[in-house]
C-alpha cells in the first residue's frame, strides 16, 4: 500500500487541493443562505471548516516537502475517512437519485477514504 501512494505523490497533493477548494466554496455557499440555526447542522459545518483548515496546512507541508507533524497528519486522515463513511451511509441509505450520481458519489467516498488512509499509513 505504500509503494502505491509513493508512486502517485502528486496525485494525492493535487487531490489535497481540490479537496480544500471543494469544501471552501461549500462553506461558502452554505454560509451565504444564511445564519445557521441548528445545532447539529452548526456542528457538522464548523466540523468541515477545521477539517479543511488541516487539509490546506497539510497541503503546504505536501508542496513544501516538508515533514508533516503527526498530530496534523492524523486530525486530516480522521477528517478524510470520516468524511467519506458519512458519504457511504448516504449513498446506503438511498438519499441519492437512482442513475450516474450514485457511481460519481462511490467514486467520491472511494477517492476519501484513500485519501484519508494515505494520511493514516503514510508518514
Amino acid at each position: 500500500m505504500r509503494s502505491f501512494y509513493a508512486g502517485s505523490h502528486w496525485f494525492w497533493v493535487l487531490s489535497r487541493i481540490g479537496f480544500v477548494l471543494m469544501f471552501g466554496i461549500s462553506m461558502v455557499q452554505i454560509l451565504g443562505d444564511g445564519p445557521l440555526r441548528d445545532p447539529d447542522v452548526v456542528l457538522v459545518n464548523a466540523f468541515s471548516m477545521l477539517g479543511t483548515v488541516v487539509l490546506a496546512v497539510l497541503a503546504g507541508f505536501e508542496l513544501a516537502r516538508a515533514r508533516k507533524p503527526i498530530p496534523l497528519r492524523m486530525a486530516g486522515g480522521v477528517f478524510l475517512v470520516l468524511f467519506g463513511i458519512g458519504l457511504a451511509v448516504v449513498l446506503g441509505l438511498g438519499l441519492v437519485p437512482m442513475g450516474g450520481l450514485r457511481f460519481l458519489l462511490a467514486l467520491l467516498i472511494t477517492w476519501f477514504l484513500l485519501a484519508g488512509l494515505r494520511d493514516l499509513i503514510v508518514p
